[in-house]
């Protein structure tokens, strides 16, 4: 492929004679959403911390049933995330509850169980996510209900509360399952072998205890006959600590509050003192550990720790009650999770470090707009997490830092008196992020690093880009279009609502802007514009311009949506030319390569591909991102209705779409509306890099120098520096096109006879290529020019030159 980054096509293929207007999907696809970056919610039912005081962290975001569970590595600040938006095993969206994780409880050789709204969970911390299994009615003895509370036993079988009990044997993958059953379990050791398990109602329910016996395998009902010291419920979902203390709520006198005593494995009751009068009667979340060490939070957040004699206030970890889980690390950190995140007390200092969607992750569905800094590859985006709580965030490939007021310590805060931000751009000259925290009324703004500075107090902006002379330019809500340069923003015109805006690749300080009824390329003191009217196949009444993709020579490409008088409503893709105002179209009503009846152009790739949106009328399922190099058409179809999908475009509402160029290929970063950020990848795009570049097959790196003019019917010259091959009997293939897009009338120019002279006798030197150009290529004309060179050891067998440009006089 020729690559002029203006959308030239490959003359290999042209000369092969075979188009394809249909071309499969290539690229590989990531996510970033709330649901699965961070602590991955504030719906956190369920936590568990490993060895070397790592959490696991239950959490989902009930609106859209996205979620699972997150390790936290607290040592280095970092989220390692399992969610079903990467990882499908953990249950669909549609399958309302599958993502809500009630309990995480290890068995006897490592894997964590995981007990959810629909069944069970195993997962495996050696293996990571590949390891994820699940299990229901359809594999298994469980029910599609809740799994309230998992334990397992001294003989390595697994117990689950399932709306009834069920036990699972790995060493012989037997299921058993016994209907009746409460929330709790809790497995207790017998000091003369065997084990007890316990189930029993929660504390605001007194019911009679069930309890199982290993030795003689039978249930027994643990009748209430109003006596005191009767068990009539469990504190929690950990009841048992490790030296085999069984946990639970007696009874008293007769209308007293019940007592938290303990069991010793041997069967005798201790009743330690109570921590306050009703207090089995608060208790939210529980976790006996160690040899009697307890832990519980009461219905205020406020978090209590038994050390073996006494009961100690270890402050709340946040206000209110819908605590569900508590933990503690091997010296003395204790988590709590619940509704509003997840909290750690420091052992040391005494003090609580909240965790929340807010200061972990990107906590946004709907991003307005997107920017990157090439340089740190951070990856700045538009946030609201919801109503006063919003900002920005950003992605240094492994963290989110967050912009917003509710940080607890971990972010920065947002100073401006609105809850989210509608433009961002990185600049260049100077390394910071502009912002607009919205539309209008709330100015325009600069992250340096370390504050914000104030650059504009007026309307605010819909779009910011910086030229490639350093000015800041603003497109705002209507007739607003300027540039900043040291402290003076200067007014550019331009007619109706601001829509897009983009830097021109190559003209000095230009930049393309759209609106929905005028194009415009300006530098400030230069203007080039075309309006509705500019264009006899468009409608002035009803016809508007839609995206926008600045490519080199002084081109960009827009869509339309047209009103094509009587044959109904379709899209339009205008390809514009400011050098010398000539335009070329492509009318849905009149042949159309593309899905759906509308395109939005959004950006030109460096491998020469038009990037777009596509949509149709009404209630079509024709939506998506497509791309075109002048021949083929790749389409990434969108979900119909919107409905979740694993893989894969996720959303149609494309917001906005910034590049980013890595080894070998790039990135699409792009803004799908309620789906948060879809990222998508392509690499090897050829064996070649763009106009301009070059590439280094085994045989070396050829390069085309010397871009003359040439007339009509004149034979072209052109030099190639090139180290001697090692291939045997090589011979030079030599492609060139005229525009290079057929549909707009660009002529395939076969490839000239070009001969070989000079050829060199040592191992590097030059070959001087000539060869006739056809006749009738008119004055002015753009020809492009590339060599391939065979070479087996490249990819695709070829190594190729840079691109040349050479223009008819």
């Amino acid at each position: 492929m020729l690559l002029d980054r203006s959308l030239s096509v490959s003359i290999l293929s042209l000369c092969l004679l075979a188009p394809a207007f249909a071309a499969p999907q290539d690229g590989t696809w990531r996510y970033y959403r709330p649901s699965n970056t961070g602590i991955q919610g504030d719906d956190n039912e369920a936590l568990w911390v490993d060895a070397a005081g790592n959490p696991y962290i239950a959490g989902y975001q009930p609106s859209f049933e996205e979620g699972g569970f997150a390790k936290f590595v607290v040592a280095e600040n970092r989220w390692v995330n399992y969610s079903n938006v990467d990882y499908p095993v953990i249950g669909h969206p549609n399958d309302q509850g599958s993502v809500r994780i009630r309990d995480i409880a290890p068995d006897s050789t490592g894997k964590l169980w995981m007990g959810t709204w629909r069944g069970a969970l195993r997962f495996d911390p050696a293996v990571g996510g590949s390891s994820l299994a699940r299990f229901n009615a359809a594999n298994s003895s469980l029910n599609d209900g809740f799994v309230t509370d998992i334990d397992s036993a001294p003989d390595g079988t697994v117990w689950f509360a399932n709306e009834g009990i069920v036990r699972f044997n790995p060493t012989t993958n037997t299921w058993t399952r016994w209907n009746s059953g409460y929330p709790f379990l809790a497995v207790q050791p017998k000091a003369s072998g065997g084990y007890l398990v316990w189930t029993c109602d929660e504390p605001s329910f007194l019911s009679p205890a069930l309890q199982f016996d290993s030795t003689t395998q039978t249930w027994t009902t643990l009748t209430l006959t109003g006596a005191a010291g009767q068990v009539v419920a469990m504190p929690g979902k950990d009841c048992v600590d490790d030296t085999g203390h069984f946990w639970a709520l007696r009874s008293t006198t007769p209308g007293g509050f019940p007592s938290l005593d303990y069991r010793q494995p041997n069967g005798v009751w201790v009743a330690p003192p109570e921590p306050y009068v009703g207090a089995g009667s608060a208790i939210w979340a529980f976790k006996a550990y160690g040899d009697r060490r307890a832990l519980f939070v009461d219905g205020n957040g406020t978090v209590y720790q038994f050390n073996g004699s006494t009961w100690a206030n270890l402050g709340a970890w946040k206000s209110g009650a819908f605590s569900y889980s508590l933990d503690i690390d091997s010296v003395g950190n204790v988590w709590v999770s619940g509704v509003g995140g997840a909290a750690r007390r420091d052992v040391t200092t005494g003090q609580w470090q909240r965790y929340r969607v807010t200061n972990t992750s990107q906590f946004d569905f709907f991003n307005n707009d997107i920017a990157i800094d090439p340089v740190s590859n951070h990856v700045y985006v538009c946030a609201n997490a919801t109503a006063g709580v919003g900002g920005m965030a950003r992605f240094d490939g492994q963290r989110w830092l967050c912009w917003n007021n509710t940080t607890y310590g971990l972010g920065n805060a947002w100073p401006f008196n609105i809850d989210n931000s509608a433009a961002l751009a990185h600049r260049p000259s100077n390394g910071h992020i502009a912002l607009a925290p919205y539309e209008s009324f709330h100015g325009i703004h600069e992250w340096t690093g370390s504050s914000f500075t104030t650059i504009e107090n007026g309307v605010g902006a819909e779009q910011l880009c910086e030229d490639s002379l350093g000015r800041l330019w603003a497109l705002g809500e209507y007739f607003s279009l300027g540039y900043y340069v040291g402290t003076t923003w200067t007014p550019v015109g331009i007619t109706a609502w601001g829509s897009k805006l983009q830097k021109d690749p190559e003209r000095p300080g230009t930049v393309w802007a759209t609106t929905g009824h005028e194009i415009k390329r300006t530098d400030g003191s230069y203007s080039f514009s075309r309006g509705i009217t500019d264009f006899p196949e468009l409608s002035p009444v009803s016809d508007t311009f839609t995206g926008l993709a600045a490519a080199n020579d002084g081109v960009a490409w827009v869509g339309a949506t047209v009103q094509f008088g009587g044959s109904g409503t379709g899209g339009a893709l205008i390809k514009v030319d400011a050098n010398d105002g000539s335009y070329q179209m492509l009318r849905y009503d009149q042949g159309w390569p593309f899905p759906g009846q509308f395109v939005q152009p959004l950006a030109v790739t460096p491998d020469g591909r038009l990037w777009m949106q596509y949509d149709g009328d009404f209630f079509s399922t024709q939506r998506g991102l497509c791309w075109w190099d002048g021949v083929n058409v790749g389409v990434y179809p969108a979900p119909p209705g919107g409905e979740p999908q694993w893989g894969g475009l996720p959303h149609a509402a494309i917001q906005t779409l910034k590049v980013r160029e890595i080894a070998g290929g790039y990135e699409l970063w792009l803004s799908c509306m309620s789906r948060g950020i879809a990222v998508l990848t392509i690499e090897n795009v050829s064996p070649w890099t763009k106009l301009g570049g070059s590439i280094s097959g085994s045989a070396g790196t050829p390069v085309l120098a010397g871009a003359g003019n040439f007339a009509g019917q004149s034979n072209v010259q052109l030099t190639l520096s090139h180290a001697r091959p090692n291939v045997p009997n090589s011979a030079l293939i030599i492609g060139a096109t005229q525009l290079g897009i057929p549909y707009f009338g660009g002529t395939l120019i076969p490839a000239p006879n070009l001969v070989i002279t000079g050829l060199p006798t040592g191992p590097s030197g030059g070959w001087q290529l000539s060869g006739a150009i056809p006749p009738g290529i008119p004055a002015g004309t753009s020809l492009y020019f590339q060599v391939w060179l065979p070479d087996p050891n490249a990819v695709l067998g070829l190594a190729a030159s840079n691109g040349l440009k050479a223009t008819t006089p």
